[in-house]
């Protein structure tokens, strides 16, 4: 950790507060939402959907303003207004005025806020540190991911268990005011002088680069397909797995927690380890892993069994897609595309996780096993149509 530089451990101190409590609110509030609407999930679900149209409909947006402007600015603008809005749902319900539409205006702010940030949080890394040190600092981040997913739920509840909703608001905001605090010593990055140019003309310059460029074609085959495969296999497949093969809720949360402990120990094996340079080969051979783990899975005899190979595939997939990827497109997009590239790979993410878990729900109502097996079909086909590919095997983490 010391022998990277100090700006980013002071950036990586304040995202890691800041995934926690992303995790954290994430709980807060939909409890809140449930106890003004009276438990009515269809308005929580109206909610959820009025944070994910936004998010996915400006992402390619937040990527051009990131590159206009500079991944420090932006992250710093979405941060303070996702604070301001968590804060401002703190004082509505604190003073009892909070109502129904509240959650919708600040479902679309979040929204909005949230499509900026993610393309500047990918793109602020070389800014940070060289290139020889992506991957450490990227398997850093996804430690601090992993952990916040683990702890952040419980940390979110205890807060409404120990205060009260209100409470547990002011805190989640703290966390994002911290994370914007922790930005101030990072560079500026000012972009060079380019003509003045529409977006939407940028947003193209972005897309075409994409398009002509196999490497990212073949970075955005593998989210698209990982993103077909785990949303619906994660919010619908593994309830109703765990149901099938035991009956029991806390069956889910040792599946769910064992993937999390997988993936926590893959980022920080990542971290010490480093990287092999031949990123292709890492990448297909994951691919080819987890989708047969996963279309396995609804087969296996108990629900220890499934943890374990559970756990197993998230140590491989933290090692190979959450550190490996990152670092693989940190390096070879030039730094003045980064952030519409970045916005560009997470378009998939944000607009095919509804259609993941849709479908999945189609195949469970069919059959719990052989619903694994469609959930990992978009991973198995690419990864054998990758391992046919010269440029794919040939990929490397770094030039």
């Amino acid at each position: 950790m010391r022998d990277l530089p100090k700006s980013f451990r002071r950036v990586w101190a304040g995202e890691s507060v800041s995934m926690l409590g992303d995790y954290s609110y994430d709980v807060v509030f939909a409890w809140l939402v449930l106890s003004v609407t009276g438990s009515t999930t269809t308005t929580l679900a109206a909610v959820m959907i009025s944070i994910a149209v936004p998010r996915g409909a400006l992402v390619l947006v937040g990527g051009a303003v990131t590159d206009r402007l500079s991944p420090r600015t932006v992250m710093l603008i979405s941060h303070l207004v996702r604070g301001g809005c968590v804060l401002t749902l703190a004082v509505l319900n604190a003073t009892g005025t909070i109502a129904i539409w509240h959650f919708f205006v600040i479902g679309v702010l979040s929204g909005v806020a949230e499509a900026f940030f993610w393309p500047a949080s990918s793109s602020i890394l070389p800014s940070l540190v060289s290139d020889e040190q992506l991957p450490k600092a990227n398997a850093l981040l996804g430690m601090s991911e992993q952990f916040g997913r683990l702890a952040g739920p419980i940390a979110g509840g205890v807060l409404v268990a120990l205060g009260n909703t209100t409470t547990a608001m002011i805190v989640n905001a703290a966390t994002f005011l911290f994370a914007a605090a922790t930005l101030r010593g990072a560079p500026a990055g000012t972009p060079a002088e380019r003509p003045e140019t529409p977006l939407w003309r940028e947003i193209g310059v972005g897309l075409r680069y994409a398009r002509d460029n196999v490497e990212i074609r073949i970075v955005l085959l593998l989210v698209t397909a990982a993103t077909l495969a785990y949303a619906g296999l994660f919010a619908v497949g593994l309830p109703a797995l765990a149901k099938e093969l035991s009956g029991d809720p806390i069956a889910l949360g040792v599946l769910v927690a064992s993937w999390g402990l997988g993936q926590l120990i893959g980022a920080y094996g990542a971290s010490v380890t480093g990287l092999p340079r031949r990123w292709g080969l890492l990448i297909i051979g994951m691919t080819l892993c987890e989708g047969t783990a996963f279309a396995l899975i609804g087969f296996l005899p108990s629900v220890w069994v499934a943890a374990v190979v559970l756990a197993v595939i998230g140590v491989g997939v933290a090692y190979s897609s959450d550190v490996a990827l990152p670092a693989f497109v940190q390096t070879a997009v030039p730094r003045e595309l980064l952030g519409r590239v970045s916005s560009i790979i997470d378009l998939p993410r944000m607009t095919l996780d509804s259609v993941s878990i849709a479908l999945m729900g189609v195949l469970i109502a069919i059959d719990v096993q052989w619903a694994f097996v469609g959930a990992a079909l978009p991973m198995l086909l690419v990864g054998v149509g990758l391992a046919f590919s010269k440029t794919a095997r040939g990929m490397k983490a770094a030039r």
